[in-house]
């Protein structure tokens, strides 16, 4: 383990800080229980859910107050001077979001890369900003924090039992834990209630193109009078992404994951919240990319990709999803972790929380072939076989009580990440081919180790400075600290002998020191409308080049090794207010960042056909826009939903390339121009006191581009998915039945582009990766309540 003099220090410092938070239980229980006062934090309370349920939907026209733990302490959204999109459980279920990927149906501003190959995180981006993370040393430029945890590249598995998603637009780092720059995905997940049993389960069932069953299911139990364990499982099957026509079968995909999360309040003054979870998603067919151009000749004319695809039956076209593959491509994922937060209530109602985490992400070990698509010669393997990586972090903050002159957060946050992981890739000519002296096979192993440490101190704060303004502050200082070692082997096998042809090793440390930090005013017009303004200087840790590209020999540390921090400053004007006697919340902001030094991937494959992902930065890009977001009830039956976005620049500086291809002006990837999100619900009492609900959502979005080329090919047009739902609830809302489509126009939207494709070369076409969502599906969903 690397460590660094100042480091460890502040690390030790705060797992001690960790370890005396949580001895504060037991001394807590043996003293009298203290008057209550106000929660200052955000686990203080139990949270609230930001829609009515359905019951009341035709009681009142007045919207519910929405509750965000945005800012570490529970808050309506309206006091918070960010940008923040809320979605609430309900409606992530009836849009039938499983996985992070599926949350950019949630907020305009939302987008995702490939979720297979896009590593941890999923590869998020805010405004378009976000990294694709393919190297070991990489994280998302969207944080991922789970119940105040944050995941780093240890982000992962499928989304079940939450209580609500809020999408924080821009840099975070005052108040989250690392590399925030361009904003935070806070995920909540529902909380143990104390004195109550009760459960819920529910049953999913999808067919079309692909087929899908869902189970979920959870039951809480209380312990005593002052404690309570919530336990919650689910289990996926989605079949029929891809089809292989080689072997006749269809990919395969199974998830199975379980969360316990227990909750103990000895007194008024203590709350500690202990959560464990484990997640596997195992995937059979898991060949991640299907051809959709393929040309009749390749550039060096010894492949015939067209004529060789529909010699395996495969029918290459836009809408493609066969695959041609004689390997078991098999994929297996687990992610799990343990955290504990303990909340304690000081005197002058002041709030010390303490959250100490460890998580896990695995991979293999097994066949985990992913990139084999021919039978014909040159046919490519990658197999991944084995990954791990394990995060430990501690964070401890202090808090003052809520509604004073002065509302302040302080903490220090630590994390210890350590990665490993090593693949093989081999391609093998036509067993027809003399040999020599054509080779018959060629090998290419590469092991990793990646090793990254981070500390903070940070700080924010807002005064009042009259009845109206308050002043925003906030401060960070973090250090950083990242070790990566590469070493790769590439072995050409003759007939009958085998002989090394070479060797790479490449290394190399990279220590930051930053100070980033936010000044900005917020001005409350009345209780129904603030405006604030900020100013945001964000920052994103280093990274390590680690590959051999070009082939180098030794060990280096020299900055060439090194891709720069990613420093974004961002402007942002924003005004939140309610019209119409509470029954119209609107929310509009203005942004533009530039970002210094940002943090991109350029992706090719190999002459051995590895999928290889080289780091570098982009000397100065730049985002601005404006975003709206928008809930109504227009009637006591009819409720509405908008997020809208109209993002502009994001464009590579001039003289910026890749692969030769200059790309001045180009967007970015992931980066669509404008984007909307809509959704619509009626409820209205039917056969006396059922609920029927008719609802549809719809998402639009311009052209986006998904690699880098100036071919059209490497775009996807501009589209608009809709879904449809209609359902009925008993009165005593114990059981509802519902029935769907999802991407009712068969939109094939893929969620990655590759070139060429895998195993014909350079010249032969493009590949694209699909998921569920690519595909219309209709089917029924029955949940009961006990």
């Amino acid at each position: 383990m690397i460590r660094h003099p100042l480091l460890t220090p502040i690390g030790h410092a705060l797992l001690g800080c960790g370890l005396l938070a949580a001895c504060l239980p037991a001394a807590a229980q043996t003293a009298a229980p203290a008057a209550a006062r106000p929660p200052a934090s955000a686990a203080s309370q139990p949270e609230a859910a930001p829609t009515a349920p359905p019951a009341a939907a035709g009681k009142s026209l007045e919207l519910p107050v929405i509750v965000v733990t945005a800012q570490k302490r529970v808050q309506n959204v309206k006091e918070v001077p960010i940008a923040v999109s809320v979605v609430n459980g309900e409606q992530l279920d009836k849009q039938g979001i499983r996985s992070i990927g599926d949350l950019s149906k949630t907020a305009a501003s939302l987008e995702f890369g490939d979720q297979q190959a896009g590593g941890a995180g999923g590869s998020a981006s805010i405004r378009g900003i976000g990294t694709a993370v393919f190297t070991s040393s990489a994280e998302s430029s969207v944080g991922v924090v789970v119940d105040g945890v944050p995941q780093g590249n240890t982000a992962g598995g499928s989304l079940f039992d939450l209580d609500r998603v809020e999408v924080l637009r821009g840099p975070q780092g005052t108040l989250f834990g690392k590399n925030a720059s361009a904003g935070v995905l806070n995920l909540v997940t529902t909380a143990p209630r104390i004195g109550r049993f009760e459960g819920t389960a529910s049953a999913e069932f999808s067919g079309g193109q692909t087929r899908n069953a869902v189970l979920r299911g959870a039951v809480n139990v209380p312990i005593n009078g002052m404690s309570a364990l919530r336990v919650t499982a689910h289990a996926d099957r989605l079949q029929g992404v891809y089809e292989n026509r080689y072997t006749g079968e269809d990919s395969q995909t199974g998830a199975n994951g379980v969360r316990l999360r227990y909750l103990l309040k000895p007194s008024a003054d203590l709350v500690v919240n202990l959560i464990a979870d484990h997640d596997v998603t195992r995937t059979t067919g898991a060949t991640f990319f299907a051809p959709f151009v393929a040309n009749a000749v390749n550039t060096a004319g010894n492949h015939q990709p067209r004529a060789e695809f529909a010699a395996c039956g495969v029918n290459v076209s836009s809408t493609n999803n066969q695959v041609c593959s004689d390997v078991p491509e098999h994929l297996r994922t687990v992610v799990g972790g343990v955290s504990g937060q303990v909340d304690y209530t000081l005197g002058g109602g002041m709030t010390l929380t303490s959250i100490t985490a460890m998580r896990e992400r695995s991979g293999g070990p097994d066949d985990s072939r992913s990139i084999s698509m021919n039978l014909a010669p040159d046919k490519i393997t990658n197999t991944a076989g084995s990954s791990y990586a394990r995060q430990l972090s501690q964070e401890v903050r202090l808090a003052s009580a809520p509604r004073q002159p002065v509302e302040w957060v302080v903490g220090a946050f630590f994390s210890d990440y350590d990665a490993w992981n090593s693949n093989t890739t081999n391609i093998y000519p036509s067993p027809f081919a003399p040999s020599p002296p054509v080779p018959r096979s060629i090998s290419t192993r590469i092991d990793r180790a990646t090793q990254i440490q981070s500390a903070a101190l940070f700080g924010q704060a807002i005064t009042q400075l009259s009845e109206q303004a308050s002043l925003v502050t906030g401060l960070r200082y973090t250090q950083d600290k990242v070790h990566d070692t590469y070493f790769g082997t590439q072995n050409v096998a003759f007939q009958p002998f085998a002989a090394p042809t070479s060797t790479c090793k490449r290394g190399g440390t990279a220590k930051e020191h930053n100070l980033s930090g936010k000044l900005g005013l917020l001005y409350t017009v009345d209780k129904s409308t603030n405006f604030y303004a900020t100013i945001t200087r964000g920052y994103k840790g280093p990274q390590i080049v680690d590959d051999c590209t070009p082939p180098q020999s030794g060990h280096l540390s020299s900055p060439s090794s090194a891709i720069q921090p990613e420093v974004p400053t961002s402007l942002e004007a924003g005004v939140k207010t309610t019209l119409l006697d509470r029954r119209l919340n609107l929310d509009l902001a203005v942004f533009r960042t530039r970002i210094r030094n940002f943090q991109e991937q350029n992706c090719t494959l190999s002459p051995v056909g590895a999928l290889v992902c080289t780091p570098l930065n982009v000397p100065s890009v730049t985002t601005s826009g404006m975003e709206l977001d928008l809930r109504a009830r227009l009637t006591p039956a009819l409720t509405l939903s908008a997020s809208g976005a109209l993002i502009l620049g994001t464009e590579y500086p001039q003289g910026f390339s890749f692969d030769g291809n200059d790309v001045t002006g180009q967007r970015l990837l992931y980066s669509p121009k404008g984007k909307l999100t809509l959704g619509v619900e009626y409820a209205t009492p039917v056969f006396g006191e059922y609920e029927w609900t008719l609802g549809a959502d719809l998402t639009y979005k311009t052209r986006v581009r998904y690699c880098n080329t100036l071919a059209v090919e490497c775009s996807f047009k501009a589209h608009t998915i809709a879904g449809l739902h209609t359902g009925l609830r008993n009165p005593a809302d114990t059981w509802g039945l519902n029935v769907f489509v999802r991407n009712a126009t068969d939109e094939r939207v893929p969620s990655a582009i590759l070139y060429p494709l895998p195993g014909k070369g350079a010249g032969s076409g493009y590949a694209y990766s699909l998921s569920s969502a690519s595909f219309r599906s209709y089917g029924v969903t029955l949940d009961l309540k006990f």
